[in-house]
């Protein structure tokens, strides 16, 4: 397989836990950056997720966020009755 490399610079504390993750299961720091990698590119983006309810809206993108932001605030106040 052919390979690209890579390199970042993480702050101290995420990459010692970044190495205790990886010695846990097993893995050098490279292989389990490289998993988490690929799990995170195989799950679905909010879009793609939504994507066939998306067609089915009739409101712009705007409108759309507007009423999501909405939702979520008004989800996230204490006792307040839910439409």
């Amino acid at each position: 397989m052919e390979t690209t490399a890579l390199t970042i610079n993480l702050p101290k504390d995420i990459s010692l836990e970044l190495a205790k993750k990886a010695s846990s299961s097993g893995k050098n720091i490279a292989e389990y950056v490289e998993e988490l990698v690929s799990k995170q590119l195989k799950r679905p983006t909010f879009r793609e997720l939504f994507a066939d309810v998306r067609k089915a809206i009739t409101i712009n993108d705007d409108e759309l966020e507007i009423a999501i932001r909405s939702a979520v605030d008004k989800s996230r106040r204490p006792n307040q009755p839910r439409d």
